[in-house]
């Protein structure tokens, strides 16, 4: 049977019609024959019950008698039936077949004994004897109250199965006829049905791809017709509110779109309904995979999952500011979505505020930082300048001391002023560099000439490791010297006298990676994730008296960072330091 509603129409109709006709057939067929065979087994018992009585009167001593066998003969042209008659032992004494039965021949005992006994048979089927269906009776021949023998009439039915065959081929014909009828009234029974039907499943595969343009055709009045016109009205009306629907929905996705601030929305059981996205990028999961999930499941921060709880429970709006992991800091307006008095959930809108912070964080430290910074040479300058103004300073070698104090300490605040305004310039993104092709080994050595006097003033050992191969990269020359500049001279302040410090170069994936490396007395691991940021300084005991503005290393990493590198440090305390930066090759 077919996967449709034609199919199955049409096949349930054929198989109606086909089982109705086939049992109809079958009984009628059943019935004829059963009426041909009963009446043709009631003459002969008729008959033979006649021949019976005949055979008794015609010679009541014996059987059969010359005037018997006239009888038989009769009987056998006159029924078309071969009689045989059998004595009270079972022995064929006579037959009409035109073929001699030898005397004593017997025949089926259990065909004898019904008979012997006084019992009138009669029975249809095959006869092994005579090769053919046949119809028998058998009687008993009475002389008196004793049964002297046994009278058989076997006649063929094929007259009467030539008649039973014909009736069926009449029946198969007129089923014939009723099946290609019944199948071209089911064929349009079921088109009329399925075919509407068929293309109201057409239409609704086409409105789930938004095509609401089509209609079904109207061909009749009855329930399949009045089921396609509300077919049509409910299509129309989609299609309105559909469109409605879009138009709303587009205006609501283009403000939460184009909002600055995150929006957040979940039902009762905390299960996000709507993320726009910036709430996703504030929160740091795709906006894709939010739809029907539970709130904690999707955000890891307890302390948002728990406001959200306490204002679907308390039906009050909160706000609160938090600080997540990453550094992002946002501040969360959260309120309940009401519903017919009750809250279906809360809606909340996310500030990311990091930025902000970031800022303000920024300018109290370098306030506090170039506070700090510029609080000490002041000092010295202030306590020399007041000496020398209340005439404290008797002779000229003190006076010339107080004077070299000065100038020191106005030096420091000249290299503060500069590094400042370098690190303000990288980090303002606003810089013009001229870059070009330059070989990192060239400005290393040019760099340890530079510094050569602060080498030999403390016995320094320096060495130089570059491959053969020209480390050529692609930056500005004086910023990338800058950089070794600063790297090398932090060496050279940390490395105690008769030290050693090592300038390596290799070569990896495309980039060349530079370590400065010395001997000193190591960085704490306490300070290692900070060494980076500006005016952060390792213990001043470490510095053996040299300080510095505490801006190198954030100079260095602006710089690196601008040429498309990175950096990075490792240190042991008292083992030494290795500072490391990585910078592509130029192709």
């Amino acid at each position: 049977m077919g996967r449709t509603l034609f199919h199955k129409l049409l096949a349930s109709y054929l198989i109606i019609i086909l089982v109705t006709l086939s049992v109809v057939g079958l009984l009628l067929s059943q019935l004829f024959s059963h009426y041909y065979f009963t009446a043709k087994q009631q003459e002969l018992m008729q008959k033979g019950e006649e021949i019976s009585k005949i055979l008794t009167t015609v010679n009541d001593s014996d059987i059969p008698g010359p005037p018997a066998e006239k009888v038989l003969m009769a009987m056998d042209r006159s029924l078309n039936a071969r009689v045989l008659i059998i004595d009270h032992q079972g022995r064929v004494l006579t037959n009409t077949g035109g073929i001699q039965v030898p005397p004593g021949m017997f025949l089926d005992d259990s065909e004898t004994r019904r008979v012997l006994q006084g019992r009138a048979v009669s029975g249809q089927g095959y006869n092994p004897r005579f090769k053919q269906m046949m119809v028998s009776a058998a009687v008993p021949i009475w002389n008196g109250n004793e049964v002297k023998g046994a009278l058989f009439l076997n006649t063929p039915v094929a007259d009467v199965a030539t008649a039973v065959a014909i009736m069926r081929g009449f029946i198969l014909y007129a089923a014939a006829a009723a099946i290609i009828l019944a199948m071209l009234l089911g064929y349009y029974l079921s088109k009329s049905i399925s075919r509407p039907l068929r293309r109201m499943s057409q239409i609704t595969r086409e409105m789930v791809r938004g095509n609401f343009d089509q209609r079904v055709t109207v061909t009749s009045q009855d329930e399949v017709g009045q089921l396609a016109g509300n077919f049509n009205e409910l299509v129309q009306t989609l299609e309105q509110t559909i469109t409605a629907l879009k138009v709303e929905k587009g205006k609501m996705e283009n403000i939460l779109a184009n909002m600055a601030e995150g929006v957040l929305a979940v039902d009762s059981e905390g299960r996000i309904i709507l993320a726009n996205h910036r709430a996703a990028g504030t929160l740091g999961f795709r906006d894709s995979e939010f739809k029907g999930r539970l709130l904690k499941a999707v955000v890891p921060y307890p302390e948002l999952n728990e406001l959200f709880t306490d204002v679907i429970k308390e039906k009050q709006g909160l706000t609160a500011e938090f600080k997540l992991p990453n550094d992002k800091v946002f501040l969360a307006h959260i309120s309940p979505l009401p519903e017919s008095g009750a809250s279906c959930g809360a809606v909340a809108v996310l500030q990311d505020i990091s930025e902000l912070r970031r800022l303000e964080e920024l300018r109290r430290d370098l306030v506090a930082n170039v506070s700090h910074e510029l609080r000490t040479p002041l000092t010295s300058i202030q306590a020399v300048v007041e000496a020398l103004m209340d005439g404290l300073v008797e002779d000229q070698a003190t006076e010339l001391r107080y004077l070299k104090v000065i100038h020191e300490e106005s030096l420091r605040l000249k290299r503060l002023i500069h590094d400042l305004l370098d690190l303000s310039l990288i980090e303002s993104g606003e810089i013009n560099w001229q870059v070009a092709p330059i070989d990192l080994r060239e400005i290393a050595f040019k760099v340890v000439e530079k510094l050569q006097p602060q080498i030999e003033a403390k016995g320094l050992d320096v060495n130089l490791d570059f491959p053969d191969k020209p480390a050529r990269v692609l930056g500005n020359n004086d910023r990338l010297e800058q950089v070794l500049i600063n790297l090398v001279a932090n060496a050279i302040q940390f490395t105690p006298s008769g030290g050693r410090i090592a300038i390596q170069a290799d070569f990896a994936d495309d980039q060349v990676i530079v370590r400065v490396s010395d001997n000193g007395d190591g960085i704490p691991a306490t300070d290692l994730p900070y060494i980076w940021e500006r005016f952060h300084k390792v213990d001043r005991s470490r510095a053996r008296g040299n300080s510095g503005t505490g801006l190198g290393l954030a100079i260095v990493k602006h710089i690196i960072e601008a040429h498309g590198g990175r950096v990075g440090v490792t240190s042991k305390p008292g083992e030494g330091s290795t500072f490391t930066f990585y910078l592509p090759l130029a192709n």
